[in-house]
């Protein structure tokens, strides 16, 4: 017999690893490789009650061979890679871990709007290759700004979005969102933001940073039009999911000075292909889809999907169910 929670991931993953350091020992839990035969994965997983998944596509016909499975719990914020109404029509319910991932992308989101801003990756360039301060300045006043006091735009106010605003309280930014979903008046209170509408946003914001999942609604969800409609002085920030942007158009915005700069953590292929125009644009950042891998984070997400296996075998009420607004 196999066990009733299953960790999904490679033997020797740094990840695979920390979650036999952290996982319950009063919890009936083992790991199942993705790199094992499928013949022994399907033994393994034959009497799973919850899966933790890192990252890894479980497929809808792996689960249909799973009767007692009511729970595939998701480590990361995105679910993109599953077919959530197919697996909840199975009876199996698909959460993530998106408040366990907020703060460390929001931290990032930040860093992204300081390094466009601040010029830092030319600076750091400057220092070591004896040019000290030539790479980073150009114009009169060298074209490095502050972010304190600008205007900064949130479109998607989930709990990664909303670690964002808490962030940006500190530089007494002026901030707006815009969201499908309603928040109450006291959320906005307590998080100094302000509701408008896409268009508003990206007409005053000096900032526009995005933060929703992955769909076919938010699929090049910024394009020509949006990038257009931004201030040619604004910059653009995407710790999300490359997808989310229409790369091209976004290239070619960049390009024409409809937008002064980008801060990408994330692109629609990945690892970005070393031929992009983006990796030899100076006014865009690139990092490699780093911003939820902080150690804490990992921490957060592994406790968290424990304790919903946990509520899963016991028929309890289970947290941070994936909503699919499509």
């Amino acid at each position: 017999m196999g066990h009733s929670v299953i960790y999904y991931g490679e033997d020797d993953g740094a990840r695979t690893i920390r979650a036999l350091e952290l996982g319950p020992q009063d919890l009936d839990w083992g790991v199942v490789s993705p790199e094992a035969p499928s013949p022994e994965q399907a033994e393994a997983m034959a009497d799973a009650v919850a899966i933790i998944t890192n990252g890894l596509s479980i497929t809808t016909e792996m689960l249909t061979k799973m009767p007692k499975m009511k729970l595939l719990q998701v480590m990361s914020a995105g679910f993109d890679r599953l077919d959530v109404p197919a697996i909840r029509e199975l009876g199996i319910e698909v959460c993530n871990n998106s408040p366990a991932i907020a703060r460390s992308v929001a931290e990032h989101a930040i860093s992204m709007m300081m390094m466009v801003y601040k010029r830092l990756p030319q600076g750091i360039d400057g220092v070591k290759d004896g040019t000290w301060q030539q790479p980073a300045k150009s114009g009169e006043y060298g074209k490095v700004y502050e972010l304190s006091g600008r205007t900064v735009g949130i479109i998607g106010l989930g709990n990664i979005g909303t670690w964002v605003a808490k962030m940006l309280r500190g530089f007494e930014t002026t901030t707006l969102y815009t969201d499908v979903r309603k928040f109450s008046k006291n959320h906005e209170r307590d998080l100094n933001v302000t509701r408008v509408s896409m268009d508003e946003l990206l007409d005053r914001c000096d900032v526009v940073t995005v933060h929703v999942p992955l769909s076919s609604s938010t699929t090049g969800l910024m394009g020509h039009r949006e990038f257009a409609a931004m201030r040619p002085d604004a910059i653009f920030i995407n710790t999300c999911r490359g997808p989310v942007q229409n790369e091209a158009e976004l290239i070619e915005a960049l390009e024409a000075g409809e937008i002064l700069g980008a801060g990408l953590d994330v692109t629609e292929v990945e690892p970005t292909p070393l031929d992009s125009p983006l990796m030899n644009m100076d006014n865009v950042v690139l990092t490699p889809h780093l911003a939820g891998s902080s150690e804490e984070r990992v921490d957060r997400a592994l406790v968290f999907s424990f304790e919903n296996a946990r509520r899963a075998l016991n028929g309890e009420k289970l947290e941070n169910l994936v909503q699919v607004l499509d």
